[in-house]
């Protein structure tokens, strides 16, 4: 069974974003990076600019379903980092996200990195 780890410290979210791979979809940027782990790790961010806490929290959320839910699909080895882009002028409300609307993206990201197993 697949576990959950997640990035904790900023030199690891930076090394993935400064050296990894990335695929930029319509509402998210997803980069990667092998890790050298038996495992992969994930990191979330939302800016502030685009939402307040609740909005920041519910993406995290929403992604950690998303990441949950396909975590035996998802190759092992790499550090992942998820990013919310901006998809309108104004700051986005928490009620208006939902995972129906980001996993298209993240799986069309995800694909592009090769992240996914082949089944």
């Amino acid at each position: 069974m697949n576990r959950y780890v997640t990035l904790k410290k900023n030199e690891e979210f930076e090394a993935c974003i400064r050296r990894g791979r990335f695929a930029a979809q319509q509402k998210v940027v997803v980069y990667s990076l092998k890790n050298g782990l038996s495992i992969s790790r994930f990191g979330i961010s939302m800016s502030a600019k685009l939402g307040k806490a609740t909005a920041r929290n519910r993406f995290k959320r929403v992604v950690r379903a998303w990441i949950l839910e396909n975590i035996d699909k998802i190759k092992q080895g790499f550090d992942i980092v998820v990013i919310a882009r901006r998809i309108k002028d104004d700051k986005i409300k928490a009620r208006e996200i939902h995972l129906k609307d980001f996993k298209e993206d993240l799986e069309k990201a995800f694909k592009r990195l090769r992240l996914l197993k082949e089944e």
